[in-house]
């Protein structure tokens, strides 16, 4: 493409993409795999930088277990203090809903929504033009209706793009 020639007989001038794009930019879209407690997480997300050091998520993810599956919805803060490091960490502070439906077949259970919180850290690291490896470590306080709120591990890991 960097060969084409636009109609006044130039070639066509393709910004590249460097690391000091990924420091700077204002958008970010993923996925992320991993563990929550055992069983398997599916996480997708989009992100908004209010400026270099400080962005917030919108993150949907599905957690497949043997017993029950799970739908969580979360919007957190995120702050990167280096964000001019090709591997930079990242802390994450949030909260959203989780959805709990039990895989049962004798029994008639009910769904479950429950209120969450969660605090994290992770580390991206810059790939090349516009894409960047995540991973993170997060633990979760589930406010159980039932007031026995449970404590939940999880780590992913995944690809993202910005933009």
């Amino acid at each position: 493409m960097a060969e084409t020639l636009t109609p006044a007989g130039k070639k066509t001038a393709i910004k590249t993409t460097t690391q000091s794009d990924f420091a700077q930019r204002r958008w970010e879209m993923g996925v992320l795999g991993g563990d929550f407690d055992g069983a398997d997480v599916i996480t997708t997300y989009g992100a908004f930088a209010f400026n270099r050091s400080l962005s917030t998520e919108l993150t949907y993810s599905q957690v497949l277990g043997n017993f029950s599956d799970s739908n969580m919805f979360l919007l957190s803060l995120l702050s990167q203090p280096f964000p001019e490091w090709r591997v930079s960490p990242f802390f994450t502070l949030g909260g959203g809903t989780i959805k709990t439906s039990p895989n049962v077949t004798l029994v008639q259970a009910q769904d479950r929504e429950d209120a969450l919180a969660k605090v994290g850290f992770g580390v991206r690291a810059y790939l090349t033009r516009r894409f960047m490896l995540r991973a993170e470590l997060n633990n979760y306080v589930i406010f159980s209706s039932d007031n026995n709120n449970e404590e939940i591990d999880e780590w992913k890991i995944g690809f993202a793009f910005f933009f």
